[in-house]
């Protein structure tokens, strides 16, 4: 049994999907609050909150990426792929802040961030899946 194994219960890829996509949820709400993100509205035309709003949300953002953090990393997520997770979801922010320029930009950016999200959170059960293989491998006398 890996040591992974045996300081945790046993760790699937739809529970940790689940785990990242609400935290993923909470983080871009947080973001949303405080300014960095835009929903509803786009373009120029889109409010932006006044700026001492977004002074005073700044703490609470960091609070919830801080928090964010610490979720992937118990989800078995290394320090480097915690940085990832991180700079993906800051990218996408700072796009959906952007003025829109065709209709289906947020829709194809937020399949993009998806995709590098599942591939984010698929590596820790990936990691149990080599170990635990490697192992039956070599029991078998392999």
């Amino acid at each position: 049994m890996s040591d992974f194994e045996t300081k945790t219960e046993p760790i699937g890829r739809r529970r940790i999907l689940g785990a990242g996509i609400a935290t993923l949820g909470a983080g871009l709400l947080t973001r949303s609050r405080a300014g960095e993100l835009t929903t509803g509205a786009t373009g120029s035309d889109a409010p932006r909150p006044a700026q001492d709003a977004e002074a005073n949300s700044a703490e609470a953002t960091s609070h919830n990426a801080s928090r964010d953090r610490q979720a992937v990393l118990a989800a078995g997520m290394t320090e480097a792929e915690a940085d990832c997770w991180a700079a993906t979801a800051d990218a996408a922010a700072k796009f959906f802040a952007l003025p829109e320029l065709h209709p289906m930009d947020r829709q194809e950016v937020a399949t993009a961030i998806h995709v590098l999200q599942n591939k984010l959170l698929g590596r820790p059960v990936y990691r149990v899946y080599r170990e635990t293989a490697k192992r039956l491998h070599e029991e078998a006398g392999g």
